[in-house]
């Protein structure tokens, strides 16, 4: 069932344990927008916001992971998808029993495994100045149209906050400001996703072309200052497993690791997640475990290729759906994809700089010339 948001304290003692998702304990609070659905045994609980869903409790209650299921699938993630979210992340406790069970409550979603990582700051000795070029995110930062960058903070916010107004009146951050020919442009930010209690949570970005230049530290050094003079006592910090840029960031501004886990991840909309899918199972992922699945990856590309969808007529998506067909024998269906990448302008430019997602193995080019003839 799904409770009244004024009930939504009944879930906290499934919760109760989850130090490291500030998120879920934001929607209990009414902080965060969010829905939370509980088996009628209140053993067991389902936490959906924007930022992510989050189950606990129990997971020896199939008829209830199945309603899940079918929550997800009919309704909350089309809704995401209609919103424009692009994709999810599915947390889940970390016990055999749990991954067991996790095969039911995505049952034909085709989700994807990866790792995420959580750091934890106790916001001790952070009331050092902002950085030179460093300054406060406020509503005059945000009205200033004369640098360039602020509708990309705005963007920001408004991914994570119900409104500006929202934002202007709990959450704070950082931008660091690099003066150019073209004016004053916003190189970095650091924002918090939401302040729930004593408590809060980061995020950073940093724009191409400014990346590797410290412009993340000074930004997340200065939120750390700010978050000190608001009487917080602690702050959170979340990235994938894989970004290792996210983490030196996190640890070079006093962050600790709290926990590493495994966590499904999809796209909200059925297409494109078939189409990532392929892109996965084609490179695979080390961080944890999933080896290269050549024949599942052109499986995955055909249900959205078949179906006319391929990002506006990406001709690497048919190159890759091409050489993995001819991998696992099937020549016939490897050169009909083939024919579709050169005729929507493929010439192999992708294979030769290793472009991200595109099939560039050391049999590329033998590939290309059989599926030529």
């Amino acid at each position: 069932m799904e409770l009244q948001s004024k009930n939504y304290t009944k879930a906290l003692d499934i919760f109760q344990d989850c130090k490291n998702h500030l998120c879920i304990h934001g929607v209990i609070r009414g902080l965060i927008p969010g829905r939370i659905f509980m088996a009628d045994d209140s053993a067991t609980a389902m936490v959906a916001s924007t930022e992510g869903i989050y189950l606990g409790g129990n997971p020896d209650n199939d008829l209830f992971l199945r309603e899940m299921n079918s929550l997800l699938r009919h309704e909350i993630f089309p809704k995401l998808d209609t919103d424009d979210v692009l994709d999810y992340v599915v947390y889940y406790p970390q016990s055999p029993l749990w991954e067991a069970k996790m095969d039911i409550v995505m049952k034909d979603l085709y989700a994807m495994k990866s790792g995420r990582m959580t750091f934890s700051h106790d916001l001790g000795n952070t009331d050092a100045p902002l950085a030179d070029s460093v300054i406060p995110v406020d509503q005059k930062l945000l009205a200033r149209e004369d640098c360039i960058g602020v509708d990309d903070v705005l963007e920001e916010i408004s991914n994570q906050w119900p409104s500006l107004e929202a934002f202007l009146d709990k959450g704070f951050g950082c931008v660091g400001i690099e003066e150019t020919e073209r004016g004053p442009v916003i190189v970095s930010w650091c924002l918090t996703d939401w302040v729930v209690g004593s408590e809060c949570e980061l995020g950073v970005e940093t724009a191409e072309g400014y990346r590797e230049k410290g412009w993340a530290k000074k930004t997340a050094a200065g939120a750390l200052a700010l978050a000190r003079k608001r009487g917080l006592t602690r702050a959170g910090w979340q990235c994938w497993s894989s970004n290792a840029a996210s983490r030196r960031t996190a640890l070079s501004v006093g962050f600790k690791p709290l926990a590493e886990y495994p966590v499904l991840f999809g796209w909200t909309n059925p297409l494109n997640n078939f189409l990532v899918n392929g892109n996965y199972y084609m490179q695979g992922d080390g961080t944890v475990g999933t080896q290269k699945d050549y024949a599942r990856a052109a499986w995955s590309y055909a249900q959205a290729l078949d179906k006319g969808w391929d990002w506006d007529g990406m001709a690497s998506l048919y190159w890759n759906a091409a050489c993995l067909f001819y991998r696992i024998g099937e020549k016939e269906r490897a050169k009909h994809y083939y024919r579709i990448a050169v005729e929507k302008g493929w010439d192999g430019t992708e294979c030769q700089t290793a472009a991200d997602y595109v099939y560039s193995e050391a049999d590329s080019a033998a590939i290309a010339l059989e599926l030529a003839k």
